[in-house]
């Protein structure tokens, strides 16, 4: 009997969670002091950044130069050095550079770079010594009852005497509020969006003030010789202290945590950001220091953005979350890797590019059961005596999922949910069965051991090793095959608890992508009979081109006799190959090549991992492969 040993990997998180936004190559203009306009591209979030120009060559900002310069790394890449030369917007030729990436820092650098960027924005340390008793996943389940009901959230406008804003305040109301809204291009409004992804648990809607118009000309607020944090929260102060005492606002509106702190601050102001990566009114999150205080209730963490000329609602859902639930990141702020969630969340990558900006991927599956979004169902007999066990359906949009815990540690569990390309998944980068691995004590800047980890079905493990940030190979689909890595190692497809002793997780007969994915859980009984259905593989080849079956990966068998039947184009000659895993390289064991597109191999399997290749000797066209 053929059977998906179902891996999973290892996951964490640091004890201070941060909550920044992420970069990828971000694009932006930068005034410099000698009147020259230049691009600048940013990778990072909002607590580290690299930056570099057109032709890759690093940059930083030089207080002695008033502007951004090009540096270089030194020696043991712990410091970036200026040149003193401003970086210059005549030194891009298309026909004659070659854009290169310069590599940067060293990751442990960027870490410490990181708490200590985190630590002046949020006034709040990230060691160790700083966690409470309490665990993460207590923590965070506090913050469900800001996930639920009605939350009522502050966006303060703002107005400069030398520059106001393109977008009205009826853009900013119906970008946060409205019902059915998609302009600039985006998917739903700030309040569709919670609606949406919590199956109408959540109903978050924002008061919008009218324009504040700041003291101080724009460019006072914008200078890069400050810190982010020391202009902003002038101006947030300015802002609130004109609407307690001009406006008559009372703030006992507003949703408070137990200790009555607003939950939900947002500021927006006029125009571009007018500065560099982490200076002047850059876009950020950060606390109020001091804290301002009215009617029985206090500030706590705020962000900050500018209007500019449109709204994207990636980037400001993800800070909402963080705001309001207190999600972590999930994305590598070491920047070793894109960290394993990759594209699949909305906490890691899923609402930082040019597509997700607008119609951002919803939360995963544990941090919406956190939430109280939706039921964990427990599968494990040994934690409910009651579960389910044998063949079970999920979809997509269900308010139940599954999980298999660990009864011997409290917070590690498996976490099951189907993915469908529609809807706020529009762009996640594949459908199917996702399978997460939560560890308690993970770091988000340990690839082999993060706090939430995709067990990619390919096992390629392609994020965590920097490769791509998610691809179509991810998610289980189409097979009861185990895309195993045919390594032994840590951070391999499996489903290994973290200290590598056996969950007994068992996951076979996956059904093909849908929005409702049947799949079955256990061990097969001994003597059952093989399944009579076959798993089906179709793709289209063109002449002399090879493909990898299933789905670029491989499977994994205790051992059977399978048969592998192909069904090519009548006017084309496709060969069928099959290999296996020899422990250093993949070795041809059995093979049909005829001269027509019909071919069969039936082969007794030994325990191992196995590949299917097929080929076209002669011709293009789909073909069939179907395994019994």
């Amino acid at each position: 009997m053929n059977r998906l040993l179902l891996g999973v990997g290892f996951l964490a998180w640091s004890s201070g969670a941060l909550a920044g936004k992420p970069y990828i190559e971000h694009e932006y203009q930068y005034l410099q002091p000698n009147g020259d306009v230049v691009t600048i591209y940013l990778n990072g979030h909002d607590y580290f950044g690299e930056q570099h120009s057109k032709t890759g060559v690093l940059v930083i900002y030089d207080e002695t130069v008033g502007g951004l310069v090009y540096a270089t790394v030194n020696e043991d890449r712990t410091a970036l050095v200026s040149t003193g030369e401003l970086v210059s917007s005549s030194d891009f030729d298309p026909f004659t550079n070659r854009y290169v990436r310069r590599g940067g820092l060293g990751s442990g650098e960027k870490e410490e770079g990181t708490e200590e960027n985190k630590e002046e924005k949020l006034g709040e340390e990230t060691s160790q010594q700083q966690i409470t008793l309490k665990t993460r996943e207590q923590k965070l389940k506090e913050r469900a009852q800001f996930a639920s009901g009605n939350v009522r959230g502050l966006t303060l406008l703002i107005e400069f005497p030398d520059e106001t804003s393109e977008l009205s305040q009826q853009h900013i109301e119906n970008f946060l509020n409205a019902a059915n809204y998609s302009e600039f291009g985006n998917s739903a409004s700030v309040n569709g969006y919670f609606s949406d992804v919590s199956h109408g648990n959540l109903n978050y809607t924002n008061t919008v003030t009218r324009f504040y118009t700041a003291k101080n000309h724009k460019a006072y607020y914008t200078d890069d010789n400050h810190s982010s944090t020391v202009r902003s929260r002038e101006l947030i102060t300015e802002a609130l202290t004109w609407l307690e005492n001009t406006e008559g606002f009372d703030f006992s509106t507003l949703s408070t945590d137990a200790n009555n702190q607003i939950m939900g601050l947002n500021v927006f102001y006029a125009g571009d950001t007018d500065g560099s990566w982490s200076r002047g009114l850059w876009p950020h999150m950060g606390k109020l220091i001091p804290a301002f205080c009215a009617d029985g209730v206090c500030t706590d963490r705020y962000q900050i953005t500018n209007i500019g000329s449109e709204l994207e609602l990636g980037p400001f859902v993800h800070e909402t979350a963080h705001l309001l639930f207190r999600w972590p990141d999930l994305f590598d702020y070491d920047e070793s890797s894109f960290g394993s969630v990759a594209d699949f969340g909305l906490m890691a990558l899923g609402g930082a590019k040019s597509d997700t900006k607008h119609n951002p991927v919803s939360p995963n599956a544990y941090f919406r059961y956190l939430a109280g979004w939706v039921e964990a169902q427990e599968l494990n007999p040994d934690v409910n005596p009651e579960s389910s066990q044998g063949q079970q359906s999920l979809s997509s949009d269900s308010r139940v999922i599954y999980r298999w815990s660990n009864p011997n540690r409290q917070g590690e569990a498996f976490y099951i949910e189907t993915i469908h390309q529609s809807g706020h998944n529009q762009f996640q980068p594949d459908s199917g069965l996702a399978v997460w691995h939560i560890d308690p004590d993970g770091s988000n800047n340990n690839e082999l051991l993060p706090f939430v980890q995709m067990e990619h079905a390919d096992g390629n493990r392609d994020p965590e090793n920097a490769m791509n940030q998610g691809d179509d190979t991810d998610l289980y689909a189409g097979s009861d095959f185990n895309y195993n890595i045919p390594q032994s190692g840590d951070g391999q497809t499996n489903s290994l608890w973290s200290d590598g002793t056996e969950s007994g997780l068992h996951i076979h007969n996956v059904s093909l992508a849908s929005a409702v994915m049947d799949f079955t859980v256990g061990q097969e009984e001994a003597g059952q009979a093989e399944p009579t259905a076959s798993h089906y593989f179709s793709n289209y080849l063109y002449h002399n081109e090879l493909r990898v079956e299933p789905h670029g990966g491989w499977f994994y068998t205790e051992g059977g006799t399978f048969t592998f039947t192909l069904e090519g184009p009548t006017n084309a000659d496709f060969d069928l190959y099959l290999q296996e895993w020899n422990g250093n390289k993949w070795v041809y064991v059995a093979a049909s090549q005829s001269y027509s597109s019909s071919e069969s191999i039936q082969y007794a399997t030994q325990h191992g991992y196995y590949r299917v290749i097929v080929h076209s000797y002669y011709g293009s066209g789909y073909y069939e492969l179907r395994v019994y």
